[in-house]
């Protein structure tokens, strides 16, 4: 039935109905044509492809929106030698080789951010949003009160309360709702990479393509 989805909105039949599995927005197809004995292992390689959505290759978080297509695959003549140990190194690998190949990016939480205020603290609001990389979206007007609304990174809302009491005096009274995700600004890339590397005991800098496909 979900298949059946993915062909509404445009993927090829073919395709569509060689999808191994789906977990997420991710789906893995296989799309190899008469590799002997490959029907054991689909389990192993889904389990592996599994695993690469829950933890990718930059920085050990989940993976939104990959296609993966199985092409080609070389298997052991002997079944003691395509087990678990075997087969799911060299899936996960070639799958995260791939990703850092196809340059993949990261992308961050946002909010959208109401913000009302007497228009004489209008200023110091706005500026509240745009230095954490806000953009403001509308300024609606109401009398003597306008409300900002405003999309900002979750990550540059830390403090954002306590900022916007101090800017508006205490007048500014908002809310904020959930919008998604967004792709994490190119400049910001290897910084933000590095922290959530750090974070997580890791070193700084993730693998390069290189070191999947020893």
């Amino acid at each position: 039935e979900i298949g059946n989805k993915f062909g509404e909105n445009g993927m090829d039949k073919d395709l569509m109905r060689k999808i191994y599995a789906i977990k997420g927005t991710n789906v893995l197809v296989n799309d190899t044509k008469g590799i002997q004995n490959l029907h054991e292992t689909r389990e192993l390689i889904i389990e592996a492809f599994n695993e690469v959505c829950v933890k990718g290759p930059i920085a050990d978080e989940p993976v939104q929106g990959m296609f993966v297509r199985l092409v080609d695959a070389k298997l052991h003549e002997d079944a003691i030698h395509r087990g678990p140990a075997q087969t799911i190194p060299a899936v996960r690998n070639g799958i995260k080789g791939a990703m850092m190949r196809a340059r993949t990016i990261i992308q961050e939480p946002m909010q959208k951010a109401f913000v009302s205020v007497p228009n004489d603290w209008l200023g110091q609001v706005t500026r509240e949003v745009t230095n954490r990389r806000g953009i403001i979206e509308d300024m609606p007007s109401d009398g003597d009160v306008t409300t900002v609304v405003g999309i900002i990174p979750i990550a540059e809302t830390f403090g954002f309360s306590n900022d916007i009491r101090a800017a508006s005096q205490g007048r500014a009274v908002w809310n904020t709702e959930n919008l998604g995700f967004e792709p994490l600004p190119p400049q910001l890339f290897d910084k933000v990479v590095g922290e959530i590397r750090t974070r997580k005991g890791l070193k700084p800098d993730p693998n390069p393509e290189s070191y999947y496909s020893d």
